[in-house]
Order: structure tokens, then sequence, then C-alpha cells
């Protein structure tokens, strides 16, 4: 029962850290894309053919149910991955007392409450953590021999993210360890495929029938992450410094990890210096070390994670702090299975002072990294402030389109189509994405009965904007400055009737006096003297 409160206060915590950027930053570009991909499948396209994800669609059917029942905005969009990454520490919990107990249950469910990446990518509306979640329970239902159930939520994680298929070593190798009753590897092996085979099937049948007008989200997801190939060896340094700049950040310092790897050395040499003078039969009767926790899931555990960082490393991956998700669970079970096996002479954790001390300072360190992800302060996760203010622009747009107007966007598509869904789908306001400011000044000069707005970033200015619309007698007129965006109104620079055009009758002629139009090409103006 202790351990049960324990847990849930792990819950708790591990909670109270994901909320706090639940609503501090707009969403990310990708977020903006997955949430928009999930509002136009639920409302207008279930089939996805007239939008083309290169993600299966596990999550983003699940964030549409989201966005549908509780409202399409960035915070509902982010609470079903706070919810995934909450429970993903209970999974991490459960696999590590199946395998060492109730003391690295509490560790591993602390060191994934405290993981940075996991805190950063929480309140996120990216796939990659229903991945991890699917990939977890996959294991954790492999650990306890329910093949049917294993092979389901490996699918679910391989329908989530193509990356889902890298779960698939950590269970198959589950099929080997040695269990109470070492199970029929070739009937678990079925069983498994089956399980599949219940997720994948349906959804590649679904897929299927897009084939015709849309391309299969393998295929683009391939095509956008420009293949995957084996990097060239005069990149593999800096893709290595690269990495690990990275991991540092997401896994926290390094420091106490080399301290537990540290702990762990010591105690395996005294266990070989023990049982050394155990076989010469020296001193008597050895003091007795206690059951040791199982190592198998943990060698299998660290080889794929070696086998995960090897793949990235010199493979053409792109280098971003999401991939590394899928090794936060990793390090706290291993993190769990060191600090047992370093601190646990009686095959439990003791209340002596040395590891007290040393477990208590070794979770501050590691707490330190957590607070500031929590508070947004490490470059992980979504937007870091870059895409502040678009929601109070979206939200003037929203309320201003009679007039049917027009909104030139370059690089803020996603996030208006997914922030002005209502109004874009029912026709009241148009967006027209510009290449450039040539393009958008021509387009602008050919509406020029119907009110136009630009949105412009600060860190992405169009320089030659002003000299592009003064060509064509345009101007932009600054609206609204909110965060990193500016609204602007085009409009004609000079809308007033000049005397000197031909449409423009002079205001006062001299007496006898009168206007006269010639020439076949090009009108022109003649004054005659008129009769007397």
């Amino acid at each position: 029962m202790p351990s049960a409160w324990l847990l849930a206060g792990i819950l708790w915590v591990g909670f109270a850290l994901r909320l706090p950027l639940l609503d501090r930053f707009a969403l990310h570009p990708d977020e903006a894309i997955y949430s928009y991909w999930a509002l136009y499948s639920r409302q207008v396209d279930p089939l996805f053919l007239q939008v083309w994800p290169d993600k299966p669609p596990l999550y983003l059917w699940l964030l549409g149910w989201a966005l549908e029942g509780l409202g399409a905005t960035a915070v509902t969009a982010r609470l079903p991955n706070v919810a995934v990454s909450v429970l993903s520490i209970a999974v991490c919990a459960a696999l590590a007392r199946r395998w060492w107990g109730e003391q690295a249950a509490l560790l591993a469910a602390l060191l994934l409450a405290l993981n940075p990446l996991a805190i950063s990518f929480a309140p996120t509306a990216f796939t990659d953590p229903l991945m991890v979640l699917a990939g977890l329970l996959a294991l954790c239902l492999a650990a306890s021999r329910r093949w049917l159930w294993a092979g389901i939520w490996l699918g679910g994680a391989l329908m989530t993210k193509q990356q889902g298929l890298l779960f698939a070593p950590w269970v198959v190798a589950a099929l080997f360890w040695p269990a109470e009753s070492r199970p029929r590897t070739l009937s678990a092996l079925a069983a498994l495929l089956a399980g599949l085979l219940l997720v994948v099937a349906p959804i590649v049948c679904w897929d299927s029938l897009r084939w015709a007008v849309a391309p299969s989200p393998w295929d683009l997801g391939a095509r956008h992450a420009s293949g995957l190939a084996l990097a060239a060896p005069e990149s593999w340094l800096p893709r290595l410094l690269s990495w690990a700049n990275l991991s540092a950040t997401a896994l926290g310092p390094p420091w106490p990890w080399g301290l537990l790897l540290g702990a762990v050395g010591w105690r395996a040499l005294q266990r070989e210096r023990l049982k050394a003078g155990r076989a010469a039969g020296i001193g008597g009767r050895s003091p007795t070390l206690g059951p040791t926790p199982a190592s198998q899931p943990a060698w299998t555990l660290a080889l794929w994670g070696l086998g995960f960082l090897a793949l990235h490393l010199l493979s053409t991956a792109q280098i971003w702090d999401r991939y590394l998700l899928p090794l936060a669970p990793a390090v706290a079970l291993l993190g769990a299975f060191g600090a047992v096996w370093a601190l646990a002479p009686e095959g439990r954790l003791s209340t002596a002072a040395l590891p007290a001390t040393f477990l208590a300072l070794w979770l501050g360190f590691l707490a330190m990294p957590a607070g500031r992800a929590a508070l947004g302060q490490l470059a992980l996760g979504g937007d870091r402030g870059a895409f502040t203010g678009i929601e109070e622009i979206s939200g003037w747009l929203a309320e201003r389109t009679a007039g049917r107007p027009v909104l030139y966007h370059r690089i803020l598509g996603w996030h208006f189509n997914f922030y002005l869904f209502a109004p874009v789908q029912s026709g009241t306001l148009e967006l027209r994405w510009y290449p450039s400011t040539v393009h958008l000044a021509d387009n602008a000069a050919k509406s020029p009965h119907r009110p136009r707005y630009l949105v412009e970033a600060d860190w992405s200015p169009d320089r030659d904007l002003a000299v592009q619309l003064a060509l064509r007698r345009l101007r932009a007129l600054p609206l609204l400055r909110a965060g990193r965006f500016t609204l602007y109104a085009i409009d004609e620079k000079d809308p007033h009737p000049q005397p000197w055009r031909l449409c423009a009758w002079p205001p006062a002629l001299p007496t006898g006096w009168t206007l006269l139009a010639r020439g076949d090409f090009e009108p022109t103006r003649s004054l005659v003297r008129g009769s007397p």
C-alpha cells in the first residue's frame, strides 16, 4: 500500500510538471499541421482524399475526436498527449516492478516523471508521445506473456508514426527472456503477428482505398524525410557532436548518469571480489549479497538503445529532438535497474545512510533540468516563442470577415488553416499563399474590391514589399501588433482621382474651350478654341 501511494504521488508530480506549458506558447508548425489534418478529417474529409497526411492516421483520428468534442483550440489539441505522457509513467513503473521489484518501479516512474524530454513533449500535439506509450504497452504485455495484446499495441505504435517500427526488436526480444514458464516461441510469435495484423490490416485497407487519388502516408513520409540512407563517413563526427549536444539537453546533464555508472562499477567490483573470496574459501563464511535483479531485460534495453543511437548517427535521419523521445523510458528503466543493482545489497533498496544520501543527491540533480523544462527554458518540444501572437491575430481576423477578406501568407498557412478553420471552410475568408513579394503585389492589385490583409513575422520579413506594392500604387498599413507578428492592411496608395488622369474631368475649363480625345491607341487631351 505505501508503494501504491508513492506511485500515485509520482504520477501527480509528473502531471504537474507537464501542465505549465499547456497554453504558454503558440502551436509549433508541425502541431498546427497535425491539428488541421485531424480537424479536417473529422469534419470534412474522413478518407483524406483532399488533404494528404504523411503520418499514419491513428493519432490524427484520436486528435480529431478530441478537437470535435472539446473544441478546436491549441489547449485541446495538447490535452491528449498530456494524458498519454502521464500514462507512460505508470506503464514504465509496471514494467520495472515486473522485472526488478517495487523499489525499481518507483525509481523508474520518478525518472520518467522528471525526464526533461518527456516533460517538454507532453504539452504538444506531436505524434511521438502516443507512439512511445503504445511501444511501452507492447513491451509490458510481452513481458507478461500476453502476445496477442502485445501485437495489437505494437501495431498501434506503427500506425501512429512510422518510427514505431523501431519498437519491434525489444518486443520480439521478450520471446527469449526466461520466465516461470517459457513460452512456445512459435505460438507466441504467431499470436504477436495476429495482434499486429488486427491493427495494421484495416488501416492498410483504408489506405488502399485512397491510392487512386492520394499517396500513402508511408510514401509521403519517406519523401518528406528525403529517404533514409547511410550518411557520408565525413559527416559522422559532426552528427555525433550534434546528437550528443541534443542528448545532453534532452536527457539531463550527463554527470549524474556517470555517477550512477560509477556506483554500478564499484558494486560490480565488490561482487567479483566476494565471489573470488568465496571460491578461494578465504575469510570463512563470506557475506551474502542476496538476490540480484534480472539483468537480461536491462541488457536488451541497453543494446536496443545503442542500436537506436547508431541508426540515427550513421544514417541521414534529421537531427530533431523528437526522434530521441523513445529513449526516455529506456533511460528511466535502465537508471532504475542500475540504482537497485548498485544500492541494494540485500535485493532491495536499503535505508542505510550512504545509499539514501546518494539516491537523494542523484535525484535532486536530475530534478533541476526537469524544473527548467516545465518552465519552457529548454530548447525542446514545441514552439518556444517564435510564433507568439499568432493566436491574437487569428482571433482578430476571425471577427472581421465582412466583405470576404483575403489573407496573404507565406510561412503561416498551417497555423491559419487551423486557427481560422471555421471562416476558411465557410468561405467567409480566403487564404492565398504567395511565393514572392512580386506575386503578392500583383495579386493584390487584381483584387481591389475586397479587404486584403498580410501577416509578417519579425524573423522572416519581406524586405522589398513596400517597393513592389508602390509599383502598383499599393501600400501596407499596419493594423495590429501582437507578439512576433504584425498585421497589415493592403490598400491603394492614393485612392483619390487626380486631375491628370484621363477619366478625371478638370475642375474648371476656360471659357470657350472644349476637351477633346483623339488618337487610336493612346488617348490624349487637346484644348481647341470653340466658335465665337
